[in-house]
């Protein structure tokens, strides 16, 4: 009862902080907030702690912004990995114990995410909702880049002041004129 009642409330702070930072709630949402509380649950993690866990979502969307948030994963230190096969598939690597967790969701869930009320994805069962496949493991290389995110120097990228110094003829088509309305710009046919 009591292991009930706690998942219950990382639920809810989960949607919370979820809704909070998307801007509005969906049914999109509410399962990357079950996706997190998975997550956790099968990596026996009560929190997550940053930069321990990096995500692998096959899905471009409104769960990511609840993986950013209640994970931890942000694409820009690399965390939150991006592996575009548009299905609802995200795998979850812990750094520290070298656990990992597939999470897919079920296709008779998918087909019908958009229709449902967000509410109802936070209170079905997980197995109504989740299946478990083996994770591969991080290849050398992506783990490379995941360690090294936020430390690395900016390779390629020349060091600038400001870009409308080096070229500021490229801007003036988006000055705006003395009395503050837009100048129009026509285009050669």
């Amino acid at each position: 009862m009591f292991q009930k009642r706690s998942v219950y409330h990382r639920i809810q702070k989960f949607w919370t902080d979820s809704v909070r930072f998307h801007g509005r709630s969906c049914s999109i949402l509410a399962l990357g907030v079950r996706v997190c509380d998975t997550a956790l649950r099968k990596l026996c993690l009560s929190a997550p702690e940053p930069e321990r866990l990096v995500c692998v979502s096959e899905y471009v969307g409104c769960c990511t912004d609840a993986i950013q948030i209640c994970l931890h994963c942000t694409a820009g230190k690399k965390h939150l990995l991006y592996y575009k096969t548009g299905r609802l598939i995200f795998t979850i690597y812990d750094l520290v114990s070298g656990g990992s967790v597939r999470i897919c969701t079920r296709p008779e869930i998918s087909d019908t995410l958009r229709a449902r009320d967000p509410k109802e994805i936070l209170s079905l069962p997980e197995d109504t909702l989740f299946y478990f496949e083996e994770a591969l493991p991080l290849t050398e290389r992506t783990l490379n880049r995941v360690r090294r995110a936020c430390d690395a120097p900016s390779e390629g990228v020349p060091y600038r002041d400001s870009g409308v110094q080096d070229s500021p003829d490229q801007f003036r088509k988006f000055d705006l004129s003395d009395n503050g309305a837009c100048k129009t710009v026509r285009r050669r046919k």
